[in-house]
């Protein structure tokens, strides 16, 4: 089966259903970009879709494992890591021997997914170790609520306040912050509103559950961007757009935010 792998585009297998979005590769930037930072251990990431960053992180050094509850996301993650020979394990449910075990655990737009977004947060940090750090990403603004949060299934966006807020009520202290996507992901959000609206009146009758298994690892509509993505022009015009969301990243100005914390 036919796929690539690169340091700017990570995974490509568009024969299994993966090929990455604008947005996703831009986030993906910034949180290798943090990760690398970090110390390896034993990392969990909650709702991994396509299971495409643990390739990733794997190769950074990480012992990775992912939990991913929809089924749909959970074959195509299975399939990208047989196709990588990457060793790590994603599983349907929570494991034993979970408690306080991980070093890092990520969730990446997973939180936005989640009616009770305190309650997720406070089973997460249980399974964190003492001197872990939870890092996590979701969208910003609330003012920018639009048709491709509905098409994913989001029960809400986040200004900064709300999710700085959420963190220190759990008893966490926010060690990084940064807002990420200026201008890109910005204007793809906006533009692709159009899309998303005639992708919701295709399905109208799904639910919220059924937007949300199906959100990470649906890239039928990005299927056609890819042979621009991957082209020369297209690999120049990346660079520079992370390039930019790097100079940005304190600002305001980005589609997304982007933390890590720990415990107090």
């Amino acid at each position: 089966m036919n796929w690539t792998y690169s340091r700017q585009m990570g995974i490509v297998a568009p024969e299994v259903g993966w090929t990455p979005p604008i947005r996703y590769l831009l986030r993906r930037a910034r949180i290798l970009s943090l990760l690398r930072k970090s110390p390896t251990g034993r990392l969990l990431e909650i709702g991994c879709g396509s299971g495409a960053l643990l390739c990733d992180l794997t190769r950074l050094g990480f012992s990775a494992q992912g939990l991913e509850t929809s089924a749909q996301a959970l074959s195509m993650a299975t399939q990208l890591a047989e196709l990588a020979a990457s060793p790590h394990h994603i599983f349907p449910t929570p494991q034993p021997g979970w408690e306080s075990a991980f070093d890092v655990i990520c969730a990446f737009d997973v939180l936005e997914h989640i009616e009770d977004d305190a309650q997720a947060l406070n089973e997460w940090i249980r399974w964190l170790a003492p001197r872990g750090e939870l890092i996590l990403s979701v969208p910003a603004h609330r003012s920018r609520w639009g048709a491709g949060d509905e098409w994913a299934g989001h029960w809400r966006r986040y200004d900064r306040r709300d999710i700085q807020e959420l963190i220190a009520s759990q008893g966490l202290e926010i060690i990084h912050f940064e807002c990420y996507g200026f201008p890109l992901a910005n204007a793809t959000e906006f533009f692709g509103n159009a899309s998303y609206r005639r992708m919701i009146k295709q399905r109208a009758d799904q639910s919220k559950a059924y937007a949300t298994a199906s959100s990470g690892v649906d890239r039928s509509s990005y299927s056609r961007l890819i042979k621009w993505i991957t082209s020369l022009p297209g690999q120049t015009a990346m660079s520079a757009a992370m390039a930019f969301q790097a100079m940005t990243q304190r600002t305001d100005w980005g589609s997304g935010y982007l933390l890590a914390a720990r415990r107090r």
